[in-house]
């Protein structure tokens, strides 16, 4: 059954509680299948005044006449409600600007193709290319914001501004990867639309991501707030907050969002030589999406990766800081799930080049462990030894534990014969945390 597209963005306005002018409401269109828009007449309007003020043609106001079944155009009665069809009212052309950028981001616009600037004019037809871990963020007129992320090429299909009202009209197609939109509501006969070559996401104010993948032929749409009509050829699907519609072969899926996954150690700070998070397992999550930055909102984002099935989200290395981790699950459909968003630390604290040397002097043999902080600023140390059985375990108490050292060695002497297991631990203080990191246990083996 063909999805009256009309109606469905009339029920999405209705959700994302967009506000009317009080001479503009939705209404009826005058034939099936035609949006109109309400226009009160004013003192002094005829239809081919206002034909030539806001349409494309003159002429245009002939089919007005004929549609409102107005007697004469030149006499129009002050206050009557005229059905306009959107598609007679011009729009002219604007320009968004680029909010912020990082990483290896092109913009491709008049024939050129260069690294964007921030407050740079974008026009229709632009495209803007985003690599590894680079990201741009669009700013559009009305205050509406979109993001495209890493590994995602998005055109800026329409950038257009009704005449008759100001109303905008944007459009964007994402041609692979993903784009992320925050649309404010918007007058009619305005809206907002994304574009994959599968499918059309239209709202007219809401919070809703898209992406495509290429290689499955598939187009995912994920509303986080307000709703959103989904078309697939003659199929559809209106999805609401905390839905997604996943569409490929002309066919839609409309599901329920993932629940937001939870990290296994929230308030372990990355000491490691990479970043890199362990989650707990989600039901029905395929793999998951991680994105840094330097901020909660997700605005000076700066790293993005996506988790093996089952496995760790690991970023690698990355410079110190406190920052923003968001989170989502990725389900089988390709649907990206709701986000949550933790605070970490990212200090290095480890313990290397651990080794151990005997040296003996006066008949007195010593033994002398040494080891090299890693990360920046003053640590102090704890060092640890004790016996091990046949067995690997411990034999009996720790036989040194010495805390507060600040030097990166020290020496014990006469241990009889025996295995024996050591290790050191770090500590500073960073980011107004203490950080503590314990180094891998050493082996030491005494002959007789």
């Amino acid at each position: 059954m063909k999805t009256d597209w009309a109606a469905a963005l009339a029920i999405a306005a209705a959700l994302a509680a967009a506000p009317a002018l009080a001479q503009e409401e939705a209404r009826g269109a005058t034939s099936p299948g035609v949006e109109t828009l309400d226009y009160v007449v004013r003192p002094g309007d005829t239809l081919m005044a206002l034909a030539v003020a806001y349409m494309n043609r003159p002429l245009d106001y002939r089919r007005v006449q004929r549609e409102n079944r107005v007697a004469d155009p030149r006499r129009l009665p002050v206050g009557r409600a005229l059905a306009l069809p959107v598609e007679l009212l011009r729009a002219e052309p604007e320009e968004a600007r680029i909010a912020g950028f990082r990483g290896a981001a092109t913009l491709e616009q008049d024939g050129l193709s260069a690294a964007p600037a921030a407050g740079q004019a974008v026009r229709e037809g632009a495209v803007l290319s985003t690599g590894p871990n680079a990201f741009v963020r669009l700013a559009l007129s009305d205050g509406s914001h979109v993001v495209v992320p890493s590994n995602s090429r998005v055109r800026v299909s329409r950038l257009r501004r009704y005449v008759i009202n100001g109303a905008v009209d944007h459009a964007l197609t994402v041609e692979a990867g993903r784009a992320e939109s925050r649309v404010t509501p918007r007058r009619r006969p305005g809206g907002f639309a994304i574009r994959t070559p599968v499918s059309v996401s239209a709202v007219r104010g809401t919070d809703f991501r898209v992406s495509f993948d290429d290689d499955a032929d598939r187009s995912s749409t994920e509303v986080l707030e307000g709703a959103v009509a989904v078309a697939a050829g003659e199929a559809g699907a209106l999805a609401g907050a905390d839905q997604g519609v996943s569409a490929a072969a002309g066919a839609v899926r409309l599901l329920p969002l993932l629940p937001a996954p939870s990290l296994a150690h929230p308030d372990a700070p990355q000491a490691g030589d990479e970043v890199a998070f362990d989650i707990q397992p989600l039901p029905g999550a395929e793999r998951y999406r991680g994105r840094v930055a330097q901020d909660a909102g997700m605005i000076e984002a700066f790293a993005e990766t996506e988790s093996a099935p089952g496995g760790p989200l690991v970023f690698g290395e990355m410079e110190e800081g406190a920052f923003f981790l968001r989170l989502t699950a990725l389900s089988p459909e390709g649907l990206e799930g709701k986000p949550t968003t933790y605070s970490f630390i990212r200090a290095r604290n480890g313990v290397g080049g651990l080794g151990a040397g005997a040296d003996q002097r006066d008949r007195r043999r010593f033994y002398r462990f040494r080891w090299e902080a890693e990360g920046v600023g003053e640590a102090t140390f704890r060092f640890q030894l004790w016996r091990e059985a046949e067995d690997g375990t411990r034999d009996g108490d720790l036989l040194v534990d010495r805390p507060g050292l600040t030097e990166e060695a020290f020496t014990v002497s006469d241990l009889p014969p025996g295995i024996y297991s050591w290790r050191v631990q770090g500590a500073r203080h960073r980011f107004g945390r203490l950080l503590e990191a314990w180094s891998e246990p050493q082996q030491l083996r005494i002959g007789r």
